[in-house]
C-alpha cells in the first residue's frame, strides 16, 4: 500500500470533533415520536363522535355490547332493542345485588318479550342476550355460522 493510502485509513489523525450528521428521510423523527410523552395515548371516540350515526343496512343487524352496572342502564337498553337493534348484555356487577338483579330482569322482560315480541337468551351464568322481534335464537347449532329458518326457504 502506498503511503497516501495508509493515512485515509488511520485513527492517528482523529481530533475528537463530533461526527458530521447526515440529513436522512428516514430518519426524521414524525408526530408519535416527539409528542410520545404519554405512552397509552387514545382517541375517546364517544367523546369526539357523541351521537355518531350507524347506516342501517337493509340485511344487517347492530349488535351493542353493554355492561349494566346499575337500573340506570336498563332504558339505553330499552331503547336499542325498539329500534331493532341487539345487545349482549354482561351483568357481573348486578349479580351480587340480588333486588337489583331482579328489578332489571324484570323490567327487560316485561318490555322484549311481552311488550316488543323480541327474545332474552340467556349466554352464560351473567351475561344475556337481547334480541329485537324478527331475530330468534336456535338451540344446537353451536358450531354453525348462521341458521336459516326452513319457512324463509320457500
Amino acid at each position: 500500500m502506498s503511503e497516501e493510502g495508509d493515512k485515509q485509513t488511520s485513527l492517528d489523525s482523529f481530533d475528537g470533533s463530533a461526527p458530521r450528521r447526515l440529513n436522512l428521510p428516514s430518519q426524521k423523527p414524525d408526530i408519535r415520536t416527539q409528542n410520545n410523552s404519554n405512552s397509552n395515548r387514545y382517541h375517546d371516540m364517544e367523546k369526539l363522535y357523541p351521537n355518531a350515526p350507524v347506516p342501517k343496512v337493509a340485511d344487517g343487524l347492530v349488535i351493542h355490547r353493554a355492561v349494566l352496572h346499575d337500573l340506570t342502564g336498563v332504558p339505553q337498553l330499552l331503547d336499542w332493542l325498539a329500534d331493532g337493534e341487539a345487545a349482549i348484555v354482561r351483568m357481573e356487577k348486578l349479580m351480587s345485588r340480588e333486588l337489583e338483579l331482579q328489578t332489571a330482569i324484570e323490567r327487560l322482560n316485561t318490555f322484549v318479550e311481552s311488550d316488543l315480541g323480541g327474545q332474552i337468551i340467556r349466554l352464560t351464568e351473567s351475561r344475556l342476550m337481547l334480541l329485537p322481534p324478527g331475530c330468534r335464537g336456535v338451540r344446537g347449532v353451536d358450531a354453525e355460522a348462521f341458521s336459516v329458518d326452513s319457512s324463509d326457504l320457500r
